[in-house]
């Protein structure tokens, strides 16, 4: 189920449809808008085409535009349609809204209005089949593209429930937001979106740390330049050069506040202007963007716009720290091993079957990126057979000593709760820490899965 941006306009007068095709290509460049001058053939439209939705008149041959209207709301439900018609009754726009129109819109020289109904209607049907694919992909526990993950090893199950989220929103026109510590794979779950929702076109990243607001437009929208004999050159910027593809834009924490109300306006109204230029071109590309900072907390101190905060915050994935990864600790650690032997040329050794378990308490503060060092460095070390396991004690005695508190130590308030109030908060925390999944959360208490949801229903 595609979450569609086309629209189709169906009126008998050509040259109405014409002039309407044409202003809503200019004010909503985001659409695809196709056109019907023949009533009998709407159905076959619908049914061969996934449109988002139809602009429909009321006065035409064969058919009416109210039995077009009851049509399309019983036959084809996901399609919302909004009536354009020169039929000027308030008795008539009431019964069309009644019968299931999202709005009605008589025919005048200013489209406006109808543009700006049309974007807030494509947005309803985009949350509407956003709601379902939720719906479906977490009901049926299951992938329907596993392979777009082949990039990220883990079993742990609060990871492969993100899996299931990215693969139901990769295909909405929202942004996505990606948050996690440095080191905890953004960069890889934005590849397997850019999989999910468009493999064969560009993917292009652009790390904003540290680019000024001058330097992002111009990395961002290009420039055209008119020199003195009328001759114009371009310089094309990512937006032209991704087209319909993904634009990852890691780091948007460190943005500054002045290039990101540019960015606002680039996702608020789907076009940009290259410097240089008064003529609005489209943006049609997919927009995820990365942070390892709390935006919420930069918004507070007046360093991230509210506006840009509310619309990256659309579909949010939290990606876990290595050091709540426990499951995939082995894993990962044989990867490593087999990638770093394949680059140094060296056999690779056994990884010891206790050496997982011995970090099961390390901390990870630079999570994949220090794993991987680690390994690559214990391989170097090696003889061949067994891994050398210096560089992860070497790393856990330098936390010991750094007086990090021990992972597995309680620290209690001065005033005791009770033993109802710690039963309340593990079973909190656990479910915190599976992403609500009840099954996993009651082997990490270590009691049955029906025990932990009788705890549940008696807390509420």
């Amino acid at each position: 189920m595609k979450l569609a941006r086309n629209i189709l306009l169906v009126d008998d007068e050509a040259s109405w449809l014409r002039t309407l095709a044409v202003t809503l290509n200019r004010l909503v460049p985001e659409a695809q808008v196709d056109t019907c001058v023949d009533s009998r053939q709407v159905v076959n439209r619908l049914s061969v085409g996934d449109y988002a939705l139809v602009l429909l008149d009321l006065t035409m041959p064969f058919h009416s535009g109210e039995e077009l209207l009851e049509m399309i709301r019983c036959d084809f439900p996901k399609t919302r349609v909004i009536i354009v018609t020169g039929v000027n009754e308030v008795d008539t726009a009431v019964r069309c809204i009644k019968n299931g129109a999202y709005d009605y819109f008589i025919k005048t020289d200013n489209v406006d209005d109808l543009a700006r109904t049309v974007r807030r209607a494509l947005e309803v049907v985009g949350l509407e089949r956003n709601y379902l694919r939720i719906k479906e992909s977490f009901l049926s526990r299951t992938l329907s593209q596993p392979e777009a993950f082949n990039n990220i090893l883990t079993c742990e199950p609060a990871l492969l429930d993100q899996f299931r989220y990215l693969e139901a929103v990769a295909l909405s026109p929202e942004p996505i937001l990606i948050f996690g510590e440095s080191g905890t794979g953004k960069d890889e779950f934005a590849k397997s979106c850019h999989q999910l929702c468009c493999p064969d076109a560009p993917f292009i990243n652009v790390n904003l740390a540290g680019v000024g607001t001058d330097a992002f437009e111009l990395q961002l929208f290009g420039q055209l330049h008119t020199h003195e004999d009328g001759q114009v050159s371009a310089q094309a910027g990512v937006l032209h050069q991704v087209k319909n593809g993904l634009l990852y834009l890691n780091e948007i924490g460190d943005l500054p506040l002045e290039a990101q109300a540019k960015l606002v306006d680039v996702i608020e109204h789907k076009q940009y202007y290259p410097i240089g230029s008064d003529r609005p071109y489209p943006v049609n590309c997919k927009i995820i963007t990365s942070t390892q900072n709390d935006l919420l907390a930069l918004n507070q101190a007046g360093k991230f716009r509210s506006d840009l905060l509310y619309r990256l915050r659309s579909h949010k994935i939290k990606l876990p720290p290595l050091r709540n990864r426990t499951l995939d600790l082995s894993m990962l650690i044989n990867h490593f091993i087999a990638q770093a032997a394949e680059e140094m040329g060296l056999d690779a050794p056994q990884q010891p079957g206790n050496l997982a378990s011995q970090l099961a308490d390390y901390a990870f503060p630079g999570n994949l990126h220090e794993l991987k060092g680690m390994v690559f460095d214990a391989v170097s070390r090696s003889d061949g057979v067994q891994l050398n396991i210096s560089p992860f004690m070497e790393a856990i005695k330098e936390q010991k000593g750094s007086g990090e508190a021990p992972q597995n130590i309680l620290v209690f308030p001065k005033s005791l709760p009770t033993l109802a109030e710690m039963s309340n908060a593990l079973i909190n925390e656990a479910m915190s820490r599976t992403a609500n999944n009840q099954t996993a959360a009651a082997q990490m208490l270590g009691i049955s899965q029906s025990a932990l949801s009788r705890r549940m229903t008696k807390e509420k």
